[in-house]
């Protein structure tokens, strides 16, 4: 699968969440579950669509298993890119979910996408490759280097 998921604001997806009464919530929740399947490479749960309905289905239980999935595709995902991840995350978000507190698992989840696409973009500086400061200094004639070499009396 192609990386094409988005890095989002968690506090504004949480401020939008309640403002919008959950609408935004879904969305998010829905984006959270196709791009996580997208950077674990294949799909772990149901996709977005799918995993709203068997949410909105089983009155919540659905989500209490998506969570603990969701964690274990993250961990997955990190660890494919070599990134240091917690092997405890899928307990954290089930946990997390099971109390009622699925937005934290949300923007937790969002946290590490958001460090996924970090790691993945090249680092653009103004600092000038050391290839090209090499070519810019000038060479190092033999007369120049006996003179260095040679002790002077």
């Amino acid at each position: 699968m192609e990386k094409n998921w988005e890095k989002r604001s968690i506090p504004v997806s949480i401020i939008l969440s309640i403002v919008t009464c959950g609408l935004y919530g879904l969305y998010w929740y829905y984006k959270l579950t196709n791009d996580t399947h997208q950077a674990v490479g294949r799909k772990t749960t149901a996709s977005g669509g799918r995993a709203i309905l068997f949410t909105i289905i089983t009155c919540g239980i659905y989500s209490i298993y998506w969570a603990y999935k969701m964690g274990d595709a993250v961990v997955e995902a990190k660890e494919a890119r070599g990134m240091r991840s917690d092997r405890n995350l899928p307990i954290i978000y089930l946990v997390l979910t099971f109390f009622g507190l699925g937005i934290i698992t949300w923007a937790l989840m969002q946290s590490s996408l958001n460090d996924m696409i970090d790691q993945a973009e090249p680092v653009q500086d103004n600092v000038t490759a050391p290839e090209a400061v090499v070519r810019e200094l000038p060479a190092v004639t033999s007369e120049q280097e006996s003179e260095k070499t040679e002790p002077k009396d």
